[in-house]
C-alpha cells in the first residue's frame, strides 16, 4: 500500500503544479511578455491628405504697341504706319531718332530704311573686327567674310530703295529690300551650315532681318 500512496501523492502534485500554471496562463494580458509591452500589431500609415496645389497664375498678356508708347505719346500718323508692320515697337524705335520733318508712309519707309543701314554698316564693322581677330577659329572667320559680302551687298540695296522712294517706284523699293533680307538671312545660313559653330552676329542679323520685314511691310502702304 506504500508505494500506491506515493504514486497518488506525485499525481496529486503534478495536478496542482498544472492547475496554478493554467491559471498563470489565462491572467497573463495577451500583450504583455515577462512584464513588457508586445509591439501592437503593424498597420500602414493612414494616407495623409494632399494638400490642394497653389493656383497656377496665367500667363501675362502680351505686350503691346502701347504698352512701349502710350499713345498720348505717339503720332497717329507714325502709330498706324508701324501698326501694320510685323514688329511694331521696332518700328517706332528705331525711326524715333530720324523724326522731325513729314509722317506719311514714305516718309517714314525712309527713316526705317536709314535705321537699317546704319545698323548694317555696323554689323559690318563687328564681323570685320571679329573675322581679324587671332583668336578666332578659320571656320568662323571663312562665315563672316562671307556676311561681310552680305552687309556691303545690302547697303548697296538699302541705297537703291530709298532712291526708288524718290522716284515711286514701289517695284525697285519691293525688289531691293527683298534682296537686302536675304542678304541678312544668307549671313545665318552660313553658319547652319557648320555644325557645331555658333553665329557672333545672330543677334545683328536677327535684328536687320526685322528691320527689312518692316520696310517690305511699309511699301506696301504707299500708293
Amino acid at each position: 500500500m506504500e508505494p500506491n500512496n506515493h504514486v497518488l501523492l506525485i499525481i496529486s502534485l503534478s495536478s496542482l503544479l498544472l492547475s496554478s500554471f493554467s491559471a498563470e496562463a489565462i491572467c497573463v494580458p495577451r500583450n504583455y511578455t515577462d512584464g513588457l509591452p508586445l509591439s501592437p500589431p503593424f498597420s500602414p500609415p493612414k494616407h495623409q491628405p494632399v494638400h490642394p496645389s497653389l493656383p497656377i497664375s496665367s500667363p501675362p498678356p502680351p505686350i503691346s504697341f502701347n504698352d512701349f508708347f502710350p499713345s498720348s505719346s505717339i503720332d497717329p500718323a507714325i502709330k498706324k504706319v508701324c501698326r501694320a508692320t510685323d514688329h511694331p515697337s521696332l518700328c517706332f524705335s528705331t525711326i524715333t531718332p530720324y523724326l522731325g520733318g513729314k509722317t506719311n508712309p514714305a516718309s517714314i519707309l525712309k527713316m526705317e530704311i536709314k535705321a537699317c543701314a546704319n545698323q548694317t554698316k555696323a554689323a559690318l564693322a563687328m564681323a570685320t573686327k571679329i573675322a581679324n581677330d587671332p583668336s578666332t577659329t578659320s571656320i568662323t572667320a571663312e562665315c563672316l567674310e562671307t556676311c561681310q559680302e552680305n552687309y556691303s551687298d545690302a547697303i548697296d540695296n538699302l541705297k537703291s530703295a530709298v532712291d526708288a522712294i524718290a522716284t515711286h517706284d514701289v517695284g525697285t523699293m519691293n525688289s531691293m529690300l527683298s534682296a537686302a533680307l536675304t542678304d541678312f538671312t544668307t549671313c545665318e545660313d552660313g553658319f547652319a551650315e557648320m555644325p557645331g559653330v555658333k553665329s557672333p552676329m545672330a543677334k545683328f542679323d536677327d535684328t536687320l532681318t526685322k528691320l527689312a520685314s518692316n520696310c517690305l511691310a511699309i511699301v506696301s502702304l504707299i500708293h
